[in-house]
């Protein structure tokens, strides 16, 4: 069999960039752009163009701006009037404040509902973003569906795509526990 008729598979960099737009993306102040491979193999950049200063500040805060798939990284770079934006000063961020910036980031995300503080374990807070009950699907070469589709619950989305910690907090993205109106 030729080698170019084998199937072929999305890498985990294009997986990535699918739920970035599927997920950030569902803003309309907000646009993932696209997967733009860097010269000398030196990995992938992904622009997301934001039309607020300050969701653009808060989005680079939450989400992970450098993402490794082996040897293989990937870059994101949220940009506001031309410019990269840089995160939040991590040191001044508490879970209160954190709950604030995940507003801010997502006071227009169709997905997001809210954000709060609770005890993850004795002596351990924990901001918990929660996003509605909704199935954020996408082509993307899946063999074990059906119609080749990548399909996830939007909270186990947005768990790939945002820091898993701000100022050793623990970030735990959740599903509401009733559909959104």
């Amino acid at each position: 069999m030729n080698e170019s008729a084998l199937p072929q598979l999305s890498p985990p960099w294009v997986t990535y960039f699918n739920e970035l737009k599927n997920s950030i993306d569902n803003d309309p102040l907000v646009s993932v752009v696209q997967l733009i491979g860097l010269p000398h193999d030196a990995g992938y950049l992904i622009p997301i163009i934001v039309q607020e200063r300050k969701k653009a500040r808060a989005l680079a805060t939450i989400l992970e701006l450098e993402k490794n798939f082996g040897n293989v990284p990937v870059y994101v770079a949220v940009i506001y009037d031309g410019a990269v934006v840089d995160p939040l000063e991590e040191s001044g961020l508490t879970p209160q404040r954190i709950v604030k910036v995940f507003e801010e980031a997502f006071n227009t995300n169709r997905y997001f509902e809210f954000a709060v503080v609770e005890r993850f374990t004795p002596g351990t807070e924990a901001v918990y973003p929660v996003f509605s009950k909704r199935v954020i699907q996408f082509f993307n070469d899946d063999l074990s569906d059906l119609y080749n589709n990548f399909n996830a619950v939007a909270a186990s989305v947005f768990k790939d795509v945002l820091r898993e910690e701000i100022n050793d907090i623990i970030i735990n993205p959740s599903t509401a526990e009733k559909n959104s109106q």
